[in-house]
């Protein structure tokens, strides 16, 4: 189905609360459902799946069409910036941010001084790639229904692993609700902030962002969402993440 591109930037902020509608959620399943690992695994498997397609089929394959050598000089430093600054803030405790708890936990404050900020930054940074992206298309293209839907269901297990996580390293509550509910109101915001950047850009520089997003997104679904799915090798995990993959798939082919 063609979209028509968002006029405003205040309706793009809504679009992005559309995805941030899924990280609250996300929280409050990881706060309060009694949830396993392996439920909580399998979760990750298809929010990793759906992600990887909007990365690729979504993103990505638009710029390689268009600028394939650039495009992929653009993935490959959206893919080590992301991975840069994760391993920086992994060396101070944010490694395992989007850990349940029951496999691997993450650490406390009293384990790791600071630990929380470094959680805190991470799980930030995490967000920021789909969201401007995010932004970036519904400039050009609208209200993409695949694309929403891979982040918004994306979202959702990633917060629900996380804030499972935190709780097992017993942050409180208020916490944990303070951080989701700024990374939430965040999202929104980055994705208008992409909207408006994407006014003042060439539609070469702009496909040019979108595969530097696509990159970050796809080093952020490797290094913490894949962790998680695979840990202890569930049965089925690979089967499952091609599930979300193909799912994503039929998504922009029927809407």
């Amino acid at each position: 189905m063609t979209t028509t591109p968002v006029d405003s930037i205040i309706t793009a902020i809504a679009w992005g609360g559309v995805p941030a509608a899924g990280i609250m959620l996300g929280t409050l399943l990881g706060i309060f459902a009694p949830l396993t690992h392996g439920t909580i695994a399998r979760s990750m498997s298809v929010g990793a799946g759906l992600l990887l397609a909007a990365a690729t089929v979504e993103l990505a394959a638009e710029v390689f069409k268009v600028t394939p050598y650039m495009g992929v000089l653009a993935l490959l430093i959206g893919a080590a910036t992301f991975s840069a600054g994760n391993a920086w803030l992994s060396s101070r405790g944010a490694q395992h941010r989007k850990r349940c708890g029951e496999c691997v936990a993450q650490p406390s404050e009293a384990e790791m001084p600071n630990s929380g900020l470094a959680i805190a930054m991470g799980t930030a940074m995490d967000a920021v790639p789909e969201a401007l992206v995010l932004g970036l298309v519904l400039y050009s293209h609208g209200p993409e229904a695949a694309l929403i839907v891979a982040i918004t269901l994306g979202n959702l297990p990633e917060a629900m692993s996380a804030s499972a996580g935190m709780r097992a390293a017993n942050r409180s509550v208020g916490w944990i609700l303070w951080l989701w509910g700024l990374i939430a109101a965040a999202t929104a915001l980055l994705t208008g902030a992409g909207f408006a950047m994407a006014g003042t850009l060439t539609e070469n520089t702009a496909l040019l962002l979108q595969a530097f997003g696509a990159g970050a997104l796809l080093a952020m679904v490797s290094e913490t969402l894949l962790p998680e799915a695979a840990h202890e090798g569930p049965a089925y995990s690979g089967l499952v993440t091609a599930l979300g993959f193909a799912a994503l798939l039929l998504v922009a082919l029927l809407v």
